[in-house]
């Protein structure tokens, strides 16, 4: 969609092409239904505006339903439906081919009706019931009235007029008696289905269709109970006319229901929108990248909505940390709606551009959010200045991004290079040294001269004392417990080197070889402060995973606080952030001091 200022109308907004069209049908529908009725409106004024009424409402809300996308079908089952309904009362003229056509155009009316409000929203038969149940109505809303005029003459249906066109190829007066108690007991059924087949769908809908849906359920479940109790009085073998056409007056009536409520949804939708648009402006005040998501979850109640930014400069979509998503900007992500087998249950991918064309965001939503795109986008135009402010963040937070992989690559390096060092320290020098140290040995066991021997002795001794630094500097380099037992170990050497009183609670856990050193070079700089700086005679080193972060805590009870921190460990937030740690630094005279680390679990 475009996020676009407001055009400016000649016109109000409600008056536009399309509701001139519905208008328009709706009195040619009522048109049909004055001429179709005509004899009987000279006597009842009162009934033929009852009905003219509802003829032209359902017309009109047929046309407006006509012009949306999915509820296209709907829109013209339910035109189709008004125009039934004007032709039933064709019956009134008791002349000609209008008594025969009467109760087809009423199967047919009930019949796009009801078909048409199962279709709505989504405009297709979603469930079994659904389809089973179309295709018993089509059968018995066609096999009952052929029964009817078959096994009937005209006058025991109520007509009598001389012209009345009647074939009736098999008259009998027990048997139309019959068909008309069967016809009644399968209109009732089929009433008291519809309703279950209606009742049986909204539990498998989502919050917002469920409260555009009931409504019209409701209505149409009465309307049809309604109809098939009404129906009953006049399934009886020569009832007068006028008493045939009071129960289409109150069927009629009660028809009205539905238009009503359509309507009244269809108001409630666009309050709807413009509540979504106020509590947007409110909710992502002051802007930022995570109050914009968290805005459309909460007005479109879709916990599961996710964000992606586009990033200029990094020519890419990210999301709300400004980390890079796979998503091919040239691909069509709103996809189709209709080839989606699972309904409500896929995902609905939204694209969102500013007024200038530019690409701005890309909303992921809900499959079920796809009957309410008017509310989706009435949310996204109303935070459509904070969408493009957000955006700016976005792509700061990508900038950022950047920095931190760059660091984190360098962190990474650094690690590599640690054990390469470590590992040549080891196998190179240290075993050089070593090698040496027995060539002394041996020169000074084979020689007779005191003074080669006591040097020879006194070389030894330096060379034992340079072995040791220099595996001491191994260890502080890269600890070969460290890459095979983990931390524990690595930090159980450390404490031993320190002298001082530390106790140790760590995981014995595993984790990825950048996380491990990178820790443990921040705990060792963190005990190096507590021993050095904070004189502390106690250190307590906690370690473990929590809540998908490795938490690591170094408490002592030495002087400081979290002032001196910050200033005596220069380097450490830097390491931990590249990986996107934190620190924090806690304490105060009498209460020692405690440096908090957490990294994410790699």
């Amino acid at each position: 969609m475009v996020i676009s200022a407001p055009r400016r109308r000649r016109s109000p907004a409600w008056f536009g092409a399309e509701t001139r069209r519905a208008l328009a049908a709706g009195l040619a529908v009522a048109g049909l239904a004055l001429v179709a009725g005509w004899p009987y409106w000279r006597d009842h004024p009162g009934a033929a505006a009852i009905t003219l009424v509802s003829c032209a409402g359902l017309a009109v809300v047929g046309v407006l339903l006509a012009t949306g996308g999915r509820t296209r079908r709907t829109g013209l089952l339910f035109l189709t439906a008004s125009v039934c309904w004007a032709a039933n009362w064709a019956a009134s003229w008791d002349a000609g081919i209008g008594p025969i056509v009467s109760p087809y155009a009423q199967a047919e009316f009930y019949l796009a009706l009801g078909v048409g409000v199962l279709m709505y929203p989504s405009g297709r038969l979603e469930y079994p019931a659904d389809r089973i149940w179309t295709a018993a109505a089509g059968v018995i809303l066609v096999v009952c009235p052929t029964a009817l005029w078959v096994t009937s003459e005209p006058e025991w249906a109520a007509f009598r007029g001389e012209s009345v066109w009647w074939p009736a190829p098999f008259p009998d007066f027990e048997l139309f008696q019959t068909v008309l108690q069967v016809s009644a007991v399968l209109y009732l059924l089929l009433a008291l289905s519809f309703a279950v087949v209606l009742l049986l769908r909204l539990p498998r809908m989502g919050r917002l269709r469920r409260l555009l849906t009931l409504p019209v359920t409701a209505a149409l479940a009465f309307v049809g109970i309604s109809a098939a109790v009404t129906q009953k009085p006049i399934m009886e073998a020569s009832i007068p006319l006028d008493d045939l056409l009071q129960v289409y007056v109150v069927q009629g009536a009660v028809v009205v229901l539905v238009p009503l409520t359509l309507l009244a949804s269809g108001l409630r939708l666009r309050i709807g929108e413009l509540t979504v648009a106020g509590r947007m402006l409110r909710l992502t005040a002051p802007v930022s990248v995570e109050r914009v998501r968290d805005a459309l979850r909460d007005v479109l109640h879709d916990p599961t909505l996710e964000l992606w930014f586009w990033a200029p400069m990094e020519e890419t979509y990210v999301d709300t940390r400004g980390r890079p998503v796979d998503i091919d900007p040239d691909a069509d992500p709103d996809g189709d709606p209709d080839a989606d087998p699972d309904g409500e249950a896929g995902r609905w991918r939204h694209r969102v551009v500013s007024a200038s064309g530019d690409r701005l965001a890309v909303v992921e939503l809900g499959g079920a959010l796809r009957y309410h795109e008017s509310l989706v986008e009435a949310a996204l135009v109303a935070g459509g200045r904070a969408l493009e402010t957000a955006r700016l963040q976005a792509s700061v937070h990508a900038g950022l991004e950047q920095v931190r992989s760059a660091y984190r690559r360098l962190v990474r390096a650094e690690t590599v290079e640690r054990e390469r060092l470590a590992r040549d320290l080891h196998d190179g020098a240290q075993q050089r040294l070593l090698a040496l140290g027995a060539m002394l040995g041996t020169l000074e066991a084979v020689t007779d001269d005191p003074v080669v021997k006591e040097h020879a002795r006194t070389c030894r001794a330096e060379l034992v004392e340079a072995l040791g630094e220099l595996r001491a500097l191994a260890r502080e380099v890269q600890p070969a417990l460290l890459g095979q037992d983990g931390l524990g170990p690595a930090l159980e050497v450390v404490a031993e080197r320190l002298g001082t009183r530390v106790k140790l609670d760590v995981t014995g856990r595993r984790f990825s070889r950048e996380v491990e050193s990178t820790l443990y070079s921040a705990l060792c700089e963190a005990l190096s402060y507590a021993v050095e700086r904070a004189r502390a005679s106690e250190v307590l080193v906690r370690v473990g995973a929590e809540g998908g972060r490795l938490v690591a805590e170094v408490s002592c009870d030495g002087a400081g606080g979290p002032a001196a921190g910050p200033a005596d460990l220069p380097g450490l937030s830097g390491r931990l952030r590249a990986l996107r740690g934190h620190v924090e630094f806690d304490g105060g005279p009498g209460r020692g001091t405690t440096v908090r680390m957490d990294l994410p679990c790699e």
